[in-house]
């Protein structure tokens, strides 16, 4: 479906005269689960109620609007997007380096000749389109918005769920990725070079790696002043 209506698209701007000063930029918010990692599916997980099933739907109107987030882990088929861009005047390439959904605005305001904000986070990808071997970001962070046990969010649908678990945040580098919960036994290390799809856990094996990206998390929180409260439960990895 999506290639159908997206060829129609580009089609349309082809047949307009457009291709040679239009930009096109093609992305995601996030991915799917399709029973990935023991049978995962969508994008967060549901709390199973004592006889191991999901709450009904007359069970869920009495949790808040409807359910209770459970352990929601991110593994890369949920946090690892596309990013296509046609820039007019570019030559194709494959760049694999480490960016960001936030690189996306100021790319397309340095297209447009417009200045970044200060208080945009994101770097424009421009300077990396014509070269590959130019450096990446040293990490990104993926999670949905920062929240503790108990507190109610409206993380997908706009229905307002309670947490049973703590949110997990997915710290990526070159090699590894961290899935950090502040539950101890939670965390996950993997290491993406020989395990693409995240199915030997090898924290225990590789502490100091998982150390070094939980820092990175750390920092992050730091810097974009995160709120105590979410910051204090997050300062430690509990292998």
């Amino acid at each position: 479906m999506v290639d159908t209506w997206l060829g129609y698209l580009l089609r349309r701007i082809e047949n307009m005269g457009l291709m040679e000063n239009t930009a096109i930029i093609f992305t995601s918010d996030h991915g799917f689960y399709f029973g990935e990692h023991g049978g995962l599916f969508g994008k967060m997980v549901y709390e199973k109620g004592p006889d191991k099933q999901y709450p009904s739907l007359d069970d869920w109107d009495k949790q808040i609007d409807g359910g209770i987030w459970a352990y929601s882990p991110l593994y890369e088929e949920i946090i690892n997007i596309p990013l296509l861009m046609y820039i007019p005047g570019i030559s194709g390439a494959d760049y694999r380096q480490l960016t960001s959904a936030i690189d996306v605005m100021p790319t397309v305001l340095e297209l447009l000749g417009c200045d970044r904000p200060d208080f945009v986070e994101g770097q424009s990808l421009l300077p990396k389109t014509g070269n590959s071997s130019t450096c990446g970001r040293e990490f990104t962070v993926s999670s949905i918005p920062f929240a503790n046990p108990g507190d109610p969010v409206r993380s997908v649908d706009n229905f307002l769920r309670m947490l049973k678990a703590p949110t997990v945040t997915t710290v990526t580098s070159d090699k590894y990725s961290l899935l950090y919960s502040p539950e101890p036994g939670r965390s996950k290390l993997f290491d993406l070079a020989q395990d693409p799809r995240q199915q030997k856990n090898i924290l225990s094996n590789k502490p100091d790696v998982g150390k070094e990206l939980h820092q990175y998390l750390v920092k992050f929180m730091r810097d974009t002043k995160l709120a105590d409260y979410l910051i204090q439960p997050r300062l430690e990895l509990n292998i």
